[in-house]
């Protein structure tokens, strides 16, 4: 039984591994990725610049909100010079932070400027800085440095533009659980596009992750920083095949260091320059956990129904009935399962299947138990945010998932005494 991840990368625990670089490792093959760079719009203002003066000596430059600091090295200007940082609003796609304007765009510097990004640590994948082109698109500086102790990805720069940071690869999933003895697929997913230029380490950032199955840049599997792991923390190897994953398999009991640092290392090419380390947090379990592999490659994930409205269960339901009775349906139980390929759910993206149990006054001092529910396919938007289930019937609600849960909003609720659209919230 496995748990590969339902439930997307941006709601994941940070690595256990810190100080990772991010580097040039190309982009998946141009048959998933856009022809050309994908643009944006620009930025809007969205609150006043700030303005500090900095001269050859160096200096400091800190937007309002403090989540940017720009460090100007001594000697990287010739006189004292007006710099300004402005927060913008965020066009790049999977940004998770605030976008920001710094000028004067035509600065010229004698030496690149250091820019330092503080970050939502529920971003578990790896992080590049990015800048917006004169053309729109929005280029990914692959030399971004992310220090995941400390929460912060920089960037060193000579030039002055829209900036943000956004993500930009991760393993699938990034927090997962599998039961001891037992294994876990892990997929690199890259969300840029090809290199633009070798020597700069750029790589535009594009609107769709998919899976990087360059398995030639990738290397050094390792488990807790042993490559290949060991018999107390498990071990992982590479996946056979040109594909972009690698296998997990748990100890024969759950580890002191719990969960893993499962990890590999992703390259540009031979020389090994600027590697990036990706991480997935695994936890060993003595139980299965919420999804297992039905056959390979397929699995189910099956999370127990915990609440609705907000209401522990089991909850006396409102009476909505036009007909006058007086009982009230008492909502007992249920869930949410999700089906799906590893890559499927690491999208967000399958089949699914909400079951509803209720106890029914049937009359007479006789209850019944009765089983109610709603099929479809569900799909996830591409900042990972909302996920649309359809059902057969051709009705739509949507949801949150959750690493270990999922939220549904208006989900439509019918038994015999009540009817309306309502909030469930399904966790392990």
């Amino acid at each position: 039984m496995m748990r590969p991840p339902v439930l997307l990368h941006r709601h994941l625990l940070p690595g256990l591994l810190l100080g990772a670089t991010l580097v040039a490792c190309g982009a998946a093959p141009t048959e998933q990725r856009d022809a050309a760079p994908t643009t944006f719009p620009v930025g809007t203002p969205t609150g006043d610049a700030r303005h500090v003066t900095i001269g050859p000596e160096g200096g400091t430059l800190t937007s309002a909100d403090g989540a940017l600091t720009v460090t100007v090295p001594a000697g990287a200007l010739d006189a004292p010079t007006d710099l300004s940082v402005q927060p913008i609003t965020r066009t790049a796609p999977r940004a998770g932070g605030g976008a920001y304007r710094l000028g004067p765009e035509g600065v010229t510097f004698r030496q690149n400027v250091h820019l330092t990004f503080a970050y939502d640590p529920t971003f578990g994948g790896a992080l590049s800085v990015a800048s917006q082109d004169a053309t729109g698109a929005w280029q990914a500086h692959l030399d971004t440095t992310q220090d995941r102790s400390a929460r912060t990805v920089s960037v060193r720069t000579n030039h002055f533009s829209d900036w943000t940071w956004a993500e930009a690869f991760k393993l699938d999933p990034q927090q997962t659980s599998v039961k001891v003895g037992q294994r876990v697929k892990l997929t690199l997913v890259t969300c840029v596009g090809p290199t633009t230029d070798t020597d700069t380490l750029l790589a535009p950032l594009v609107t769709s992750c998919a899976p990087y199955t360059l398995t030639p840049f990738t290397r050094d599997w390792s488990v807790n920083g042993t490559a290949g792991g060991d018999a107390t923390n498990g071990h992982v190897s590479k996946d056979e095949a040109n594909v972009a994953s690698g296998t997990y398999t748990a100890p024969t009991q759950k580890p002191d260091i719990n969960p893993v640092a499962v990890s590999v290392d992703v390259v540009p090419n031979e020389t090994g320059r600027n590697t990036l380390r990706l991480i997935s947090n695994v936890t060993v379990t003595d139980d299965g956990g919420a999804c297992e592999e039905v056959f390979e490659g397929q699995f189910k994930c099956v999370y127990p129904l915990r609440t609705w409205n907000g209401h522990d269960l089991p909850y006396n339901l409102p009476n909505t009935s036009p007909y006058g009775q007086t009982s009230r349906d008492r909502l007992t139980g249920g869930y949410l399962q999700l089906n799906a390929s590893a890559e499927g759910l690491a999208l967000g993206t399958g089949t699914y299947e909400i079951r509803y149990e209720f106890d029914h006054d049937a009359g007479g001092g006789r209850t019944d138990h009765d089983t109610l529910n709603d099929v479809g396919h569900f799909d996830t938007n591409l900042a990972g945010t909302v996920t649309t289930f359809t059902s057969v019937g051709k009705v739509t609600y949507t949801g949150t998932l959750r690493s270990g849960g999922a939220s549904v909003q208006g989900f439509p609720m019918a038994t015999p005494t009540f009817s309306g659209d309502v909030d469930l919230y399904f966790g392990s």
